[in-house]
């Protein structure tokens, strides 16, 4: 047994450094990485993530390079030339993104696009022209990674257990040592492990190979592209009678909504697309699977992954017309597009013709973050259009400037702000000369376009609501009576460190604490004395509710709240507390909120 468990492990450290061996030029990329990691560690106020990223891409370009050497080469010169190019695309990413003055949100996504892109390159080469298809080298990848994410994280939880240990029983530690010891695992050994899985896929070097070696390295690959029984059993009998009923279920609400909901339901769009990666990759990794429920699979899903996909791709443009597009709903249109080529394919294709997929996988890939057409330049552009195509219908842009109107419909001032709202989210705004820079500090976007942001309102108990308090109308606001006036604000995000801290409040040379206390979805403001013992607890989601309604029945020209719409007050026999909302918002079930709290001891 302790031979066996010896054997093993040796079997795993000669596996790594034969990684470390095959991947020279990578385990030089993920070094550097770790250095930059050691540095954001180290100089928490820096910002390292273009040379973290640049040298990520860098050990991706340097796998993929190795993986067609390997597939397609022999010479040691065509191996150099292959790493050199590889050096040079991570050369020319990072001076791509080196103007940029932050890692936002586009030079991200662009980012996460390329390694997924290389990723799928990864899979995909071995099996081009090769006896070994898509679908083995896909299931390999897919072990090798759970694998490495299980003994990446038992690894992970010892040392970070030791560390403790060390530093609670023996001697202090740097409070960033955890840090640098979790920084080793996941950036040198997790990516190495994961390669040390990779077997010697065929390749034009197998024909000098005989005997032995080639008797050994089909062992290895018939090894790594093996579907072991328990996740054969997992795939066939759970995971897909699983898909099966939300197949069911899915097919029942288009079928039952293809003139209505369908075609406007946003809710929906997210839950297709996670349907058609599910149906995919269960596909990829039934294709070698022999039994009855894998057979039928294939068969079938395909077939109705092209309709639902078709219909779901066909909803997303004819929104573009209403809403715009922007750079998630590009990404979904795209999917779409890719998700019925892949019905396509699996549907009347040979199984060993899957590789496809990967092939056209890329090409999106390349064609979303490439410009003129990529993701962010078109939406860009299709935003900036549809904001001056709505300023011009309304009279509203002339001769370069914007015109502020508030006699336009409520629609158009929705478009408005969800048009300036996204480009400023995006940091477009500069770039853009007839719209001030910080269009939404203080009252800078009334002044622009005559009114009030006008968000989507789908009811209180749909995705999102907005009230705001007009101090336009309502320049003052009452105090007569009260102690004191207290200025919070309610960030979901924040809940828990608010709920430890407490305002001290000082009245009548008594002190006095305010809290946000939480408790399940219900949050509250609490006044407790100096023994603290509470005195009043103020429900604020009842009150946040009551002035979100309070907006929502606001009918005429005014479309904000007065001091009185927007002041909620509760009292008991020690204490009158009132809150006057400046803001609230309700979205994705969570409050934020800035407000004024007035107290009053009795």
């Amino acid at each position: 047994m302790l031979m066996n468990v010896v054997k093993s492990l040796r079997n795993k450290l000669i596996g790594l450094i034969q990684a470390i061996n095959r991947y020279p030029l990578t385990m030089l990329f993920l070094l550097a990485a770790a250095t930059v990691n050691v540095n954001m560690i180290n100089n928490e106020t820096e910002n390292y993530l273009k040379y973290l990223f640049t040298f990520l891409i860098g050990a991706l370009l340097s796998v993929v390079a190795q993986q067609v050497f390997e597939r397609f080469f022999t010479k040691f010169s065509e191996r150099v030339m292959l790493m050199g190019g590889a050096v040079v695309l991570t050369a020319g990413y990072f001076f791509a993104i080196q103007s940029a003055s932050t890692f936002n949100m586009e030079i991200g996504t662009k980012t996460g696009v390329t390694i997924f892109a290389l990723l799928m390159g990864f899979i995909w080469v071995p099996s081009i022209k090769s006896k070994i298809t898509f679908n083995e080298s896909f299931l390999s990848v897919f072990k090798a990674f759970f694998i490495t994410a299980l003994f990446t994280a038992v690894i992970a939880g010892g040392l970070s257990s030791i560390v403790f240990a060390v530093d609670e029983l023996l001697f202090s530690l740097d409070h960033k040592a955890n840090a640098h010891v979790m920084n080793i695992v996941y950036s040198l050994f997790a990516p190495i492990f994961f390669l040390s899985f990779t077997p010697p896929y065929p390749g034009r070097r197998d024909a000098e190979i005989k005997g032995e070696e080639l008797v050994w390295q089909e062992k290895k690959v018939a090894k790594a592209v093996d579907c072991p029984k328990t996740l054969e059993i997992l795939i066939s009998y759970i995971i897909i009678p699983l898909t099966a009923v939300y197949t069911v279920i899915l097919l029942a609400y288009v079928l039952l909504n293809i003139r209505g909901d369908f075609w406007t339901n946003n809710l929906l769009e997210p839950m297709l697309v996670t349907y058609a990666i599910t149906v995919i990759l269960v596909y990829l990794l039934a294709s070698n699977l022999e039994n009855r429920f894998a057979i039928v699979f294939r068969r079938v899903f395909p077939k109705v992954l092209i309709p639902i996909v078709l219909f779901q791709t066909i909803a997303s443009v004819l929104r573009i017309g209403e809403m715009g597009l922007t750079h998630g709903r590009y990404y979904v249109i795209m999917f779409g597009i890719f998700a019925v080529i892949a019905g396509v394919i699996f549907s009347f294709f040979p199984i060993r013709k899957n590789g496809w997929i990967a092939a056209v996988l890329i090409i999106f890939s390349a064609i979303s973050i490439i410009p003129p057409i990529d993701a962010f330049t078109v939406s860009r552009t299709n935003q900036i259009n549809l904001l001056k195509s709505t300023l011009s219908t309304n009279g509203m842009l002339e001769n370069g400037e914007v015109v502020p109107n508030a006699d336009i419909s409520t629609k158009d001032k929705k478009t408005i702000t969800r048009t300036v709202s996204y480009l400023n989210s995006m940091d477009y705004i500069d770039d853009i000369d007839w719209l001030p820079d910080k269009v939404f500090h203080y009252d800078n976007f009334k002044n622009t376009f005559g009114f009030e942001e006008v968000y989507d309102e789908t009811g209180h108990g749909g995705d999102s609501q907005f009230a705001h308090l007009d101090w336009d109308r309502s320049p003052t606001v009452n105090i007569k009576n009260y102690d004191r006036m207290v200025h919070l604000y309610f960030d979901p995000y924040q809940r828990e460190k608010d709920a430890e801290a407490a305002i001290p409040v000082e009245i009548d040379n008594k002190n006095y604490k305010l809290k946000q206390v939480s408790d399940g979805e219900d949050i509250y403001l609490s006044i407790a004395d100096d023994k603290d013992q509470e005195l009043i607890r103020f429900d604020a989601k009842k009150a946040f509710d009551q002035i979100l309604e309070n907006q929502t029945e606001l009918k005429g020209e005014n479309d904000s709240l007065t001091v009185e719409e927007a002041t909620v007050t509760e009292e008991n026999d020690a204490v009158r507390m009132s809150i006057v909302v400046n803001n609230v918002d309700y979205y994705n079930s969570n409050y934020n909120a800035d407000l004024y709290v007035l107290i009053q001891l009795k």
